[in-house]
C-alpha cells in the first residue's frame, strides 16, 4: 500500500454504495441451483469502481499445493490493496484440462469480486442488475419458438444462446455466452456442441433463466 491508503479507502466506500446485488442470472441444472454469472457480477461492480479511478486486476496462477489459485488486487491513485489469493482444485470434465482449468478460473474470479465488492446474489427477478437494468432485460426475454430446428441440436442451442446474449459474431456478446455455457458445462460454446448432454444442460439453464422472467 502507498502513502495514503484512506484515498482508496473512501474510493471504495463511495463505489460499494453504488452497487446493488447482482441477480441471479445463469442455472446449474446438474444441481438444480442458479447463481450470479461473472459477467453479471462485472455488470454491477466495475462501472462503480471506474467511476471511482479504481481498477481490478484477477492473476491466475498455482498455489504451493498445485491448486490454481486467482489474486485480486485493487488500483488507485493513490495506492494498491491486495485483496489476497482464493484457489480451487481442477476438475477436468471430457478430458479436457484447458476447459476445467478456464471454468474454475471463472468461478475463483466470480466469488472473489463478489467479495471484495461486499455485494449479494439476489433472487429476486424485481431488481435490475447493473447499467440499465441489463441482466434483467435479458432474463425477461422468451424462450424462442425453433420451428423446424430439432430440439437440442447444435444449431437450436446456438439459436437459443444467440436470442439470449445477442449476435454471438460480436465479441462482449461472445464473452458472456462463453461464460454461462462453460459455468454450465465446463465446455466452451464449440466443444459443448459435440455433447447432446452439454445441449440439454444449456437449453435447461436458458428455459429456467426465461421461466423466472415470466
Amino acid at each position: 500500500m502507498d502513502s495514503n491508503p484512506g484515498a482508496l479507502y473512501t474510493a471504495l466506500a463511495k463505489a460499494q454504495a453504488e452497487m446493488s446485488n447482482v441477480i441471479k442470472d445463469s442455472a446449474n441444472p446438474h444441481f438444480r441451483s442458479k447463481f450470479a454469472s461473472l459477467a453479471a457480477v462485472r455488470d454491477v461492480v466495475i462501472p462503480a469502481l471506474s467511476a471511482q479511478g479504481i481498477s481490478i486486476v484477477q492473476m491466475p496462477g498455482n498455489d504451493e499445493h498445485g491448486r490454481v489459485c486467482v489474486r485480486t488486487m485493487l488500483l488507485h491513485e493513490s495506492g494498491t490493496l491486495d485483496c489476497g489469493t482464493v484457489a480451487t482444485t481442477v476438475t477436468v470434465r471430457g478430458g479436457n484440462e484447458a476447459q476445467a482449468l478456464g471454468s474454475a478460473l471463472t468461478y475463483l474470479r466470480r466469488y472473489a469480486l463478489s467479495a471484495i465488492a461486499g455485494v449479494a446474489q439476489e433472487d429476486d427477478d424485481g431488481n435490475a442488475s447493473g447499467p440499465a437494468g441489463r441482466s434483467k432485460q435479458r432474463q425477461r426475454a422468451p424462450f424462442p419458438p425453433m420451428g423446424r430446428v430439432p430440439e437440442f441440436s447444435p444449431q437450436h442451442v446456438r439459436n437459443a444462446l444467440t436470442h439470449m446474449f445477442g449476435n454471438l459474431s460480436e465479441e462482449e456478446n461472445r464473452a458472456e455466452a462463453e461464460g454461462m455455457v462453460r459455468e454450465t458445462t465446463g465446455f466452451s460454446i464449440e466443444d459443448m456442441m459435440g455433447s447432446k448432454t452439454a445441449r440439454e444442460a444449456v437449453i435447461s439453464a436458458l428455459r429456467e433463466n426465461a421461466r423466472r422472467g415470466r
